[in-house]
């Protein structure tokens, strides 16, 4: 009780000062209908101006929530995705005992670690070993492309990004057809590079690029990039320079692409490679 009341004697002059004013504006506004009505109409606007600044809080604190639930939303649609591209692909005669059954399935994670400003780049994920996740699984965004495991832990993974100038990505042009390895030439963290691309294909400024399907790291025609430029280098091929739809500098939130029948794929290539 002493304590608040030295702390009351000792503000005792702005408290003199704030008890002042409130009667000198009780008064002022006692005294006319249309000073009432501007104090009142100056009263609401202030409300209606800090009821806006918590409300803006208040959706920034839900701001994690919702991404998290956004994220979760994009996986299932992908997943759902993947099992329409199944069905609709597959002739009736094909369909087995898996029939309905996506060939791929994705893994939302989210990146806690990523650099874009070194020769070899690397992303960090809160994904891991038991969340399924293994070595040698694609990594992508709705806007693309984004790398592959190279290693897990039980609860994280470490990503070789799109922007690591020693990994290629095999993709394809839409309009042209032609397919080739898509590789970072580590100048700017936006564009990379198509090689191998002959001299006779109709290879147009603004075409898009895709994921070929060529392998049991990506689904094929995911979207990563168009052209933006292109020279013939090499004698007769093309080097192709593509602008990537996916903004590494911007993305939070990932889908790891797991295969399902990679292991009969992994071990029909091992008996490819004994002959």
């Amino acid at each position: 009780m002493d304590n608040l009341f030295r702390f009351l004697i000792g503000i005792r002059v702005l408290l003199s000062f704030v008890i002042l004013e409130v009667i000198a504006l009780l008064l002022f506004t006692a005294s006319s209908y249309y000073q009432q009505s501007v104090v009142v109409s100056k009263l609401h606007s202030i409300r209606g101006s800090l009821h806006e600044q918590v409300t803006h809080f208040a959706q920034y604190l839900d701001l994690r929530e919702t991404n998290a639930m956004l994220a979760a939303e994009n996986t299932a649609l992908h997943n759902e995705l993947a099992c329409y591209r199944f069905v609709h692909s597959t002739s009736p005669g094909t369909v087995t005992n898996h029939a309905g059954a996506p060939l791929f399935n994705y893994i939302p994670a989210n990146i806690t670690d990523n650099s874009v400003n070194k020769q070899h780049n690397y992303i960090m994920l809160d994904a891991g070993a038991a969340d399924h996740v293994a070595p040698d699984m694609g990594v992508v965004t709705q806007n693309g492309v984004i790398g592959i495991v190279m290693a897990v832990t039980e609860h994280y993974a470490i990503v070789k990004s799109l922007l690591h100038t020693d990994w290629r990505c095999n993709v394809r042009l839409v309009h042209a057809g032609d397919f080739g390895p898509l590789q970072w030439d580590g100048l700017t963290y936006n564009e990379a590079v198509l090689h191998d691309i002959p001299q006779h294909s109709n290879v147009q400024t603004g075409d898009t690029v895709v994921t070929s399907g060529y392998s049991s790291i990506f689904p094929p025609d995911i979207p990563v990039g168009v052209v933006k430029s292109y020279e013939i280098k090499r004698g007769n091929f093309y080097e192709i320079r593509i602008r990537l739809f996916a903004d590494f500098k911007k993305i939070r939130h990932v889908n790891i692409v797991s295969f399902l029948y990679r292991h009969e794929v992994n071990t029909l290539n091992e008996l490819r490679d004994e002959y």
